[in-house]
């Protein structure tokens, strides 16, 4: 808290209200600006409280004031809205309150204006409640913005006004790039959040889903024309290539789109998929990824949805999995997991997805096989494969909206990526809140995939940019062997959900929506831009770029081309190729020909394990060929789990005073960390991870360790306060009277699997389930207070905040 003395001769003209720095101080601790003098209390936004604005030689801000914490998004009481703030004489500053000797300069705040003396207006208050942010760069500027490893060099291939808003690219033969574009982020228009704000209540020309077609005319290596294929989708998150058309996910729908007249425009559109949950667009249905059986692989988003499937009639649930469609029967099969935005595949058929704060998930449990053998019941579908979150950032620090503190640690990881850098397998984690990209070592080694920062990457990441309007949403190899990363180039990440109403007034949420970036990374096995990217199939299916292999098999399944088989079945069985190219031959020939399923079962022989795997997974597999595929399958009589709604919100007056007490008494004391760890082992470990210890039932503590006190406190001794639904219980009776409560942890078509307190997974076969609901509760007990000491508490909050 600012000592008094700090404001010696530095007073001003104070608000109505007379609130001066001495007690203002004791309401609540003011900010560190506040140090060097230039205070002036005054109500902004007409909401009763008095705001700060801070304006001195050295710094400014403007501060709104907040009577309450706000717990969803993370402010505590006090002047802790941040309109603005920086170092004095930057591009957003305000008039000096002082000057450098510490006197009054005679501006005020009056009329719905900052004033001089004389009462010339120096600052309206709409500009005063506005919140400028970092200015954006040019596109040059923010390639030179950009940091990659040595042996590595970026370019810049295409840019605004050529793009805007991408979010997701993929290739076609003829080398043309093809990018989605989320024009309506962060609304569509006429859309609202749950409580009710819109967007602004203005529209925009760009503010549509687009699918654009880009093309490199002169053979530069940089794009230079872009033809509209198709606009007016509601947040469209991704794209594949099958036959003439593309596959597109955009909320309702999984849509066909195809360009029968060669102009490049779409003039066939019909959905194949409708019923994916609307929402919050960072948590929509999105895809695709190729998988080596033949179908498309999609994500979940955490929306969920009641899915009819317009090809066969069939209705499916999709609830808390991911899943894959067929692009010729129009077959819809639930997947393992459930992953926010991007689940990718590596060589050997292993699947991946992430969510925020989790690095990544290998989902080790294929669907398929639980299908098949319905008497089991899987205590578990996925692992996280690395605890580790922290990430280095080098772009200039920036207030969250809904996290202030939170600063070098993963908070918005999306698009798991596998990709070889020539000497590791590796994992590339996308992370726009941080502006970089992270680069993982996968290790084969232990079952289920665990992962470890790449030896390079130690002390920095693998891609990351100075420029805080940098936000991949993408990065994947590309038919040239060489990295894309899809920049959507954005000011307002967040998305307004989650931004106090306050600061959402004074933002621009559509910054940037007439820009957007894509970046080439070239690493040594990078070959030069062609204009036909695809080369002839079998040299294509031989090569050790994914990209290659994928579009060949995709190419001759389109065709059924059993010409191929010949060369094919040589390559499965040729030692001297690499085993992810013998894998992926076995497979395409499997494929156009059930008899050659032996293909294979010769590669059980195998000498390297990831590729026996796969080959068990695959010959045992019920649905290898197109004919069987052709029969899902039954209608899924999976109950659906919670899919990502508002959370559930209640107030308990006696749970509010125990926290008002305990942070009362909290804030007095000096917490010790190392007291605090054996406080933990005593009453957090059972359910929470911290340093790799502890089991993963709630939230990694290390995640909520930058967030404010009252807010820690909240979970520990009001954990019901608010539950999001995907952390919500559910509980079980089971026919033998028996209850149990949980978090779902596998949901399959032999039963549940709930994780309980401990870590433990406790599988029950659905013929032993007599009733299943969910419940509005969290699994974090009230009433902890009768275990917890204030100075216990004191002590573990100092743990948490250990860095």
């Amino acid at each position: 808290m600012i000592k008094v003395l700090l404001f010696c001769g530095l007073l001003l003209p104070l608000s109505q209200a007379g609130l001066t720095p001495e007690s203002a101080a004791k309401i609540a601790p003011l900010p560190t600006a506040a140090e060097q003098g230039g205070l002036l209390f005054a109500d902004l936004n007409a909401d009763g409280h008095e705001d700060l604005l801070i304006s001195n030689p050295q710094s400014y801000g403007v501060y709104l004031f907040n009577p309450v914490a706000k717990k969803n998004v993370q402010w505590e009481k006090g002047w802790t809205q941040v309109l603005r703030e920086g170092r004095a004489g930057d591009a957003s500053s305000l008039p000096l309150l002082v000057d450098v000797k510490g006197q009054g300069t005679g501006v005020q705040f009056k009329d719905g204006a900052l004033r001089d003396a004389q009462g010339t207006v120096l600052m309206p208050l709409a500009e005063l409640l506005r919140v400028p942010g970092p200015l954006p760069l040019s596109p040059e500027e923010s390639l030179k913005a950009l940091r990659v490893k040595q042996g590595y060099a970026a370019s810049l291939v295409a840019h605004e006004p050529l793009v805007q808003d991408p979010v997701f690219v993929d290739w076609d033969a003829q080398g043309r790039m093809w990018v989605v574009e989320m024009g309506d982020y962060p609304f569509a228009p006429g859309e609202k959040t749950t409580d009710g704000r819109g967007g602004q209540e203005k529209v925009t020309p760009l503010q549509n889903g687009r699918i654009k077609i880009l093309e490199d005319t002169d053979a530069d290596g940089v794009y230079d024309r872009a033809t509209l294929f198709l606009e007016g989708l509601r947040h469209p998150t991704g794209l594949a290539f099958w036959k003439g058309g593309i596959f597109i996910s955009a909320i309702p729908d999984i849509l066909y789109a195809e360009d029968t007249n060669g102009d490049g425009v779409c003039d066939k559109r019909e959905p194949w998929f409708t019923g994916f949950t609307a929402g919050n667009p960072q948590h929509l249905v999105n895809g695709f990824a190729w998988g080596l059986d033949g179908w498309f692989y999609g994500a979940n988003g955490d929306s969920g949805g009641d899915i009819t499937c317009l090809k066969t009639g069939a209705k499916v649930k999709l609830g808390t999995h991911d899943f894959r469609f067929h692009p010729v029967t129009g077959e819809f099969r639930l997947e393992t997991g459930r992953s926010q935005y991007g689940k990718w595949r590596d060589d050997y058929g292993n699947w991946f997805g992430n969510n925020n704060s989790i690095l990544g998930w290998h989902y080790h449990v294929p669907m398929q096989y639980l299908e098949q053998h319905r008497d089991l019941v899987a205590k578990s579908v996925r692992s996280v494969l690395n605890a580790d979150t922290r990430v280095f950032t080098i772009s200039p620090p920036v207030r969250r909206f809904n996290w202030a503190g939170a600063t070098q640690v993963l908070t918005a990881a999306c698009s798991p990526m596998p990709w070889s850098d020539g000497k590791h397998d590796c994992l590339l984690i996308c992370e726009p809140a941080n502006n970089l990209v992270r680069r993982d070592v996968l290790n084969y080694t232990r079952f289920p995939l665990t992962s470890s920062r790449h030896p390079d990457d130690a002390e920095t990441e693998f891609i990351a940019s100075t420029d805080n309007w940098f936000r991949p949403s993408l990065v994947r190899e590309g038919p040239d062997g060489a990295l894309y990363v899809v920049d959507v180039y954005r000011l307002v990440l967040e998305h307004p959900e989650w931004i106090p109403a306050d600061i959402v007034k004074g933002l621009d949420l559509r910054a940037g929506e007439d820009r957007g970036r894509i970046f080439r990374i070239a690493g040594p096995s990078a070959r030069q831009v062609r204009k036909r990217v695809l080369e002839d199939l079998p040299t294509a299916m031989r090569s050790a770029q994914r990209w290659q292999r994928d579009s060949a098999q995709r190419r001759l399944l389109e065709s059924g081309d059993l010409m191929a088989l010949p060369w094919l079945l040589a390559l499965a069985q040729e030692v001297q190729a690499t085993p992810r190219v013998r894998l992926q031959a076995a497979w395409t020939a499997a494929l156009l020909e059930e008899r050659h399923r032996s293909a294979l079962l010769a590669l059980l022989q195998s000498f390297h394990p990831q590729v026996r795997g796969a080959a068990l997974v695959a010959a045992g597999s019920q649905d290898i060929s197109s004919a069987e595929l052709a029969t899902w399958f039954p209608k899924s009589d999976i109950p659906a789990a919670a899919a990502s709604l508002p959370a559930i919100t209640r107030s308990n007056p006696d749970r509010v005073a125990v926290v008002k007490r305990y942070l009362d008494q909290v804030s007095k004391l000096q917490g010790d960390a190392a007291r605090g760890e054996k406080v933990y082992q005593k009453a957090c470990m059972a359910c929470h991870q911290l340093n790799g210890s502890g089991a993963e039932v709630g939230p990694n503590l290390e995640t909520v360790a930058a967030k404010p006190m009252e807010q820690i406190l909240e979970a520990i001794f009001d954990p019901n306060k608010a539950v999001e639904q995907r952390n919500v219980a559910t509980e079980i009776t089971q026919t033998d009277g028996s209850v149990l409560a949980g978090l779902v942890s596998a949901d399959t078509p032999g039963g549940l699997s709930l994780r309980l307190p401990g870590g433990v997974d406790v599988a029950v076969p659905r013929s032993k389930i007599r009733s299943l609901k969910t419940l509005p509760l969290s699994l974090m007990p009230e009433g902890l207070e009768a275990a917890l000491t204030v100075q216990e508490t004191a002590d573990l909050l100092a743990r948490i905040q250990l860095r």
